[in-house]
């Protein structure tokens, strides 16, 4: 793909240009002759895509290169898109979801509000064990469709790329057969009609999510399950394992004994880090070189060094704190500490349902302090990043100023040079 529009080629290969960009958004990571801002935007841009992928991008005018079909002939098949001036952004990057599960908690969330806090509803046997015990209950059709429209109304929010974990299972069947139903969702993705609809997910292993009802005088054991057991099964169907090192989960030497296991079977790492308390997470997730750590509320000024030193992207969910109404922590902290800091839902049944990168991009800004810029990267190449994906990124055609055609999504794929 040319970067370059002041050099194109004489002739580049499409099936769709989309014209009369009003503002490109290419968050390049190395400067585009033409563009500005440290999202390195082009203003009044084309953009050619060839079989999902973009072959060009540059100015809207007559500097623009000769596009085909083919070797031989001229441009009569190329689908030419008006974008009316519409803002073309990279698609929202969704790194941590929870989205297989049956079942809702809505009667938490009113126990939430009227002071019940996180923790007494664990002890009751509540909130990730109620969930557990709905999805144990369901089958898989019915987990698949209640999966399936909850990407959609993801890709309709414009999200182009999702990390999806398991963790409502907790044993065996389930487990696995949640991750089944996840590598079904990207089976069905990479079938679709076009490239251009196609979402990339993820899959990640959570076992050590919160320790299972039948096990709660038992914890060595299901450590053993999980280690010996579920890890070795499970590889191939998951890309990432991930833990729950916290003080209402595990602690961080089962997190350790666990990741240890994962990493030597070939598993990326992540971390639910310090999310209610010091746990140690965010320094486990540094010292054996996890892709991400998540939610760091409380992680302190040399666990954020650390991870920096180790590359270790810092994920922040501020849904969550809005659910549970806890302080947001501050984004300008990480970022001024040098971090790549992305943005994530945390899509859940019970500490946020929320399927919405737009609002948390909009908390991010409101309450953690992300100027618009930040937040953007955020949500998208940081998003990537914490994923492992800093060189492929989707990218979704959204439209942000007002449009008599209204929203429309496309998605293409765009290579990115990092680092």
């Amino acid at each position: 793909m040319s970067l370059d529009p002041s050099q194109p080629p004489s002739r580049i290969q499409a099936s769709m240009v989309i014209r009369n960009i009003g503002q490109l958004v290419t968050v390049a990571q190395q400067p585009v002759p033409g563009a500005t801002g440290p999202l390195q935007v082009i203003e009044h841009a084309a953009m050619a895509i060839h079989d999902g992928t973009i072959v060009w991008i540059g100015p809207d005018n007559m500097t623009e290169p000769l596009f085909q079909t083919d070797e031989t002939t001229n441009t009569q098949d190329i689908s030419i898109v008006d974008a009316e001036g519409a803002v073309v952004t990279p698609g929202f990057v969704d790194s941590h979801t929870h989205l297989v599960f049956a079942g809702d908690r809505a009667e938490e969330f009113h126990l939430l509000r009227s002071g019940v806090s996180y923790a007494e509803l664990l002890a009751q046997g509540r909130g990730i064990l109620t969930t557990v015990q709905a999805t144990r209950s369901a089958s898989t059709e019915a987990l698949l469709g209640l999966a399936q429209a909850r990407l959609e109304t993801m890709r309709l929010h414009g999200t182009t790329t999702v990390e999806i974990k398991t963790g409502y299972g907790l044993d065996r069947v389930t487990e696995e057969a949640c991750l089944r139903i996840i590598n079904m969702l990207m089976a069905q993705e990479k079938t679709a009609l076009t490239p251009q609809t196609e979402m990339r997910i993820i899959p990640s292993f959570l076992g050590a999510h919160v320790l299972p009802q039948e096990y709660q005088d038992r914890r060595e054991a299901y450590i053993d399950l999980v280690t010996e057991e579920l890890l070795p099964s499970f590889v191939g169907l998951a890309r990432f394992c991930d833990v729950y090192c916290d003080r209402e989960a595990f602690t961080l030497e089962e997190c350790r004994r666990i990741l240890t296991q994962a990493k030597e079977l070939g598993y990326q790492l992540k971390v639910h880090a310090d999310q209610f308390s010091p746990s140690g997470g965010a320094r486990l997730a540094a010292e054996l070189g996890a892709t991400s750590a998540d939610h760091l509320d409380y992680a302190s000024d040399d666990d954020l060094d650390a991870l920096r030193e180790a590359g270790v992207v810092a994920t922040m969910l501020p849904g969550t704190s809005y659910t549970l109404r806890m302080p947001y922590p501050s984004a300008r902290r990480l970022i001024d500490r040098g971090l790549h800091v992305a943005l994530a839902t945390d899509f859940n049944p019970g500490t946020c349902y929320c399927e919405n990168m737009q609002m948390i991009i909009g908390l991010a800004m409101s309450a953690m302090g992300m100027s618009l810029e930040e937040a953007l990267i955020a949500a998208t190449i940081n998003g990537a990043r914490a994923l492992g994906l800093t060189r492929l990124v989707a990218l979704r055609w959204v439209n942000i100023a007002n449009s008599p055609s209204g929203h429309c999504p496309i998605t293409m794929r765009l290579a990115i040079t990092s680092e």
